[in-house]
């Protein structure tokens, strides 16, 4: 009986506790806030990005790089699932109306290399043009398996893709990629960018790249932080309390 108490009295007090405070901004809590890092304005890029995210990259919130992109880019859309269709992605219908295949950037056979002197034509074709950018985020394994379940959506788009010596700005600590040369989806879609736009989108590529740096500079001076706190006693702390309140319950029942 005491021990049920107990455990009532535990959950009405966690129910009445307040969620921790977050930035109105950027929606993380202050210790790792990065609106020091974002432009004052949405950066407009004549390119649209459309983000097809898998549901488990959205629970990876604090080290996931697309919240980020919608607090930097004007014309950037995120959309969650498992699946897509073409019916039910708006900006897909409307560019597929006009006549114009989406790009999708994923590597494949027929995809065509953004830097690559094959291509050029039909890189300066696309710079001519207001495009739109699908990336899929998600690990490679999660990306795979939506791009095989949207076969109708991923038939339509124009496949893309460009190589790349530069090294991710994760730090290994923080998160690993499966090679040196794999980036993360904000970096891939600046990058992109940068090689589509005629003008470079030079101001969006840096300022995507700084917000990501800044995330990871806040996550691991709070890492650090955390690190140097003793954890050893922190469980027998919380067991300890319980116990204490469970006894002071039972003297007051029973005596």
């Amino acid at each position: 009986i005491a021990s049920s108490v107990a455990k009532t009295e535990r959950r009405l007090i966690e129910r009445s506790r307040v969620g921790r405070e977050v930035c109105n901004r950027c929606s993380r809590p202050p210790p790792l806030c990065v609106c020091q890092s974002l432009p004052n304005d949405l950066i407009d890029t004549s390119t649209s990005v459309l983000i097809l995210q898998h549901p488990r990259e959205r629970r990876r919130k604090s080290l996931s790089t697309v919240p980020l992109m919608p607090l930097v880019l004007k014309k950037c859309a995120v959309r969650v699932g498992y699946e897509f269709t073409p019916d039910e992605l708006d900006l897909v219908a409307e560019y597929i109306a006009r006549g114009q295949k989406p790009l999708l950037l994923f590597p494949g056979p027929d995809a065509i290399s953004l830097d690559d002197d094959s291509d050029v034509q039909a890189v300066q074709d696309f710079q001519n043009k207001e495009q739109l950018l699908i990336l899929i985020d998600g690990t490679w394994a999660e990306a795979r398996g939506v791009y095989m379940r949207s076969l109708e959506l991923m038939s339509m788009c124009q496949q893309i893709q460009f190589q790349s010596d530069a090294e991710s700005i994760y730090p290994e600590e923080l998160r690993k990629e499966p090679q040196k040369h794999c980036l993360s989806t904000l970096e891939s879609c600046a990058h992109a960018l940068k090689l589509l736009e005629s003008d470079g989108a030079v101001e969006a590529k840096m300022m995507l790249e700084g917000a990501m740096q800044c995330m990871v500079d806040k996550r691991m001076s709070v890492s650090e932080e955390r690190n140097r706190e003793p954890r050893f006693s922190r469980r027998d702390k919380t067991i300890y309390e319980k116990n204490k309140r469970r006894h002071e319950i039972k003297k007051q029942l029973f005596n």
